[in-house]
């Protein structure tokens, strides 16, 4: 027998839809195990070599999401004042409370729990056993569904409380109901998408194509702020909304119109028509779901499978790449193999590709924003393009996943291998990325902003691409504790995401500098050859001591 668990409420809790679940299909004690089995191998701990020391044994089966859920509760904060101003501009702060929760819930839900939707690890355990397809697709949902409530919870807990306290219960009844109908939306679709891809594609080209729909995905949420923002117009300082057939097609304007119909009394037909779909359009998206569920089964075997690739020429490229940039042979390997691992490790990309993706359009939606109250000719001739330094919040959320890897007990083979130090690897590693990674996805961006602000800001580009360069190294330095590639993926790790949180001000402080280097006579060539010597001596010598033991420290 299993141990129940104390942690492990959520099952109690869904005993008491056994009969629901039981009507859709599922046998309920086989799902009930499963779902067992899944939570308790989640706060299992990550094997001892590679683990801090520091972690007490006490803590060892401690669920680090669950921990680490403080952070989102605090985040949620900034939900608060727009409850409490709802009042009676309920679509307006609504629709923007709307699209903020379902940007975070949604953005987990790609980067952290597509892993668990199309893990395929179990089923050669559970379907060579007489377990019914539907039981396990929905074990498998529901998995992801606690911690999308969870994080939903910590994220929402300020805002319903200042709803209750302020609006009242009603208010507070309707958010509520609309949070679990905003999950069953996002589960619903973004499985729905899975389901398109894996019917269609298999093999190595499907898991390339469903990293790319996910960062397709990140962009559209994103851009789709602009659309929410644009749902609303100014008019003598009092914000009125202007309803649109086109408004149809977001899912933040329906859960914000059940509030200013039965709160504020609106009876417009399109404000009742947005209100229906609140509820029309995750009932009838997860209705197409379950009965699609045994497909989505059969068709994740074909994750299983895997194109035999020619990489060939990749590895010829990467040789060319290693020799061009590294100084030792055992560099050269390290960037070899690092280079491999980030264009070939599937749950690297999933975790990695859509925070990629993201950081790419952030300037833009900056830009888009600056270009509402300006012309476009009066933005070519101004400091807008200082925007570029959001990308760079790419360099910590990517350097923070590059200690994880799907196969993390080969690391053993750097401690076997002849070398005096870990530096290499490090190295290896960092500039791996830097060339693989960062700097085309830069070369993009910066021939945007050329076309569009013109040959006068090539100085400040070259500015940031130094100023990129040197903070990979940086970053990795505050946050690779362990090694690269020691430690194991896990839907739980989320201790780190304040550090992302506090970059935020620090590129801010570097757009600073830039701008304050531009202000001073020959400040900009003196801030280049600053950051060149900079870039020189963080990456020769801030890894030179990096010791062997230091996956055990």
């Amino acid at each position: 027998m299993l141990p129940q668990e104390p942690s492990f409420r959520t099952l109690l809790l869904l005993d008491k839809f056994k009969g629901i679940l039981t009507r859709m299909g599922a046998d309920y004690g086989m799902l009930r195990r499963i779902l067992q089995v899944k939570l308790l191998m989640d706060s299992r701990r990550v094997p001892i070599i590679l683990s801090n020391t520091n972690r007490k044994e006490e803590d060892a089966d401690k669920n680090l999401f669950i921990r680490s859920l403080w952070l989102y509760g605090l985040m949620g904060i900034v939900l608060a004042p727009f409850v409490y101003i709802s009042d009676p501009n309920y679509m307006m702060a609504m629709s923007v409370v709307a699209a903020i929760l379902m940007f975070f819930i949604m953005t987990s839900m790609i980067s952290d729990f597509s892993s668990v939707l199309l893990d395929v690890r179990d089923r050669s355990i559970l379907m060579t056993k007489p377990v019914d397809g539907r039981t396990v697709g929905l074990a498998r949902s529901i998995h992801a569904g606690i911690y999308m409530l969870l994080l939903t919870a910590s994220l929402s807990a300020a805002s319903l409380v200042t709803g209750l306290l302020i609006n009242g219960v009603m208010f507070f009844l309707i958010y509520l109901i609309e949070l679990i109908l905003m999950n069953l939306l996002i589960l619903a679709v973004t499985t729905l998408v899975y389901l398109l891809l894996l019917k269609y594609w298999d093999g190595e080209k499907l898991k390339d194509l469903i990293n790319y729909v996910q960062i397709g995905l990140s962009a559209v949420i994103a851009i789709g702020y602009q659309f929410v923002i644009r749902s609303f117009e100014l008019v003598d300082f009092n914000i009125s909304f202007t309803p649109a057939w086109w408004q149809l097609l977001l899912p933040p304007v329906w859960f914000a119109a059940p509030f200013a119909w039965l709160l504020g009394g609106e009876t417009d037909p399109w404000i009742i028509a947005f209100s229906l779909m609140a509820v029309a359009g995750p009932v009838v998206l997860l209705l197409i779901y379950l009965r699609y569920i045994p497909s989505f089964e059969l068709f994740l075997e074909k994750l299983s499978h895997s194109d035999a690739g020619s990489g060939k020429e990749r590895g010829r490229a990467d040789r060319a790449l290693a020799r061009w940039f590294c100084r030792t042979r055992e560099e050269q390997a390290c960037f070899r193999l690092s280079a491999s691992m980030m264009k070939s490790e599937r749950e690297f990309k999933l975790k990695v590709y859509p925070s990629l993706g993201l950081s790419m359009i952030l300037p833009y939606l900056f830009f888009f924003t600056a270009l509402r109250g300006s012309t476009l000719a009066e933005i070519r001739s101004g400091s807008s393009f200082y925007v570029l330094y959001a990308m760079l919040v790419m360099i910590i959320t990517t350097v923070m996943m590059l200690k994880y890897s799907g196969k993390p007990k080969a690391f053993w083979l750097f401690r076997a291998a002849p070398l005096s130090s870990l530096g290499p690897l490090y190295r290896g590693t960092l500039k791996a990325y830097a060339v693989k990674m960062f700097l085309p996805l830069f070369a993009v961006n910066a021939a945007i902003f050329l076309s569009l602000f013109g040959m006068r800001i090539v100085w400040d580009l070259v500015i940031i691409l130094l100023t990129g360069l040197a903070l990979i190294p940086v970053a990795a330095k505050a946050m690779l504790r362990t090694p690269p590639f020691a430690r194991a993926f896990s839907v739980t790790q989320q201790k780190d995401g304040w550090i992302v949180l506090l970059s935020f001000p620090v590129l801010g402080g570097l757009g600073g500098l830039h701008y304050a280097s531009s202000m001073v006579p020959f400040g900009v060539p003196a801030y280049i050859l600053l950051l060149l010597f900079a870039n020189g001596w963080l990456w020769t010598k801030l890894f030179t001591k990096a010791g062997r033991t230091s996956i055990l420290e």
